[in-house]
């Protein structure tokens, strides 16, 4: 048996770094998980129009913040549904008008 301890030990310590290697990646995926969901948050914020803070914002930032939007592709089905919302919304809009162009192009490339 004594002379499998140095073995075991190593394969104990192995196992060891392994794990917390393990526990470290994970943590760092959840960490990063969260702060893509919430930079996406705070691109829907400025998509209705406003900051957190409450203060409006121009049509421009708007359309950029809509255009943003199609970086976010695993969020596509939370995504989908308030483009559509805003599609009926500026259904009278010319559609190379900026707000509604920025609109169909998430949607067409969200939809892929």
């Amino acid at each position: 048996m004594e002379k499998y301890l140095p073995y075991l030990t190593a394969i104990g310590a192995i196992a060891a770094f392994l794990f917390s290697m393990y526990q470290y990646l994970d943590t760092r995926r959840a960490e990063e998980r969260n702060t893509r969901f919430e930079q996406f948050h705070r691109v829907f914020e400025w998509v209705a129009g406003r900051t957190a803070a409450g203060k409006s914002l121009v049509n421009t930032q708007q359309a950029i913040a809509v255009y943003e939007l199609s970086e976010f592709s695993e969020y596509r089905d939370l995504s989908l549904p308030i483009i559509n919302y805003y599609l009926e919304q500026t259904e009278g809009e010319a559609d190379d008008s900026l707000f509604r162009g920025a609109l169909l192009y998430t949607k067409d490339k969200l939809s892929l």
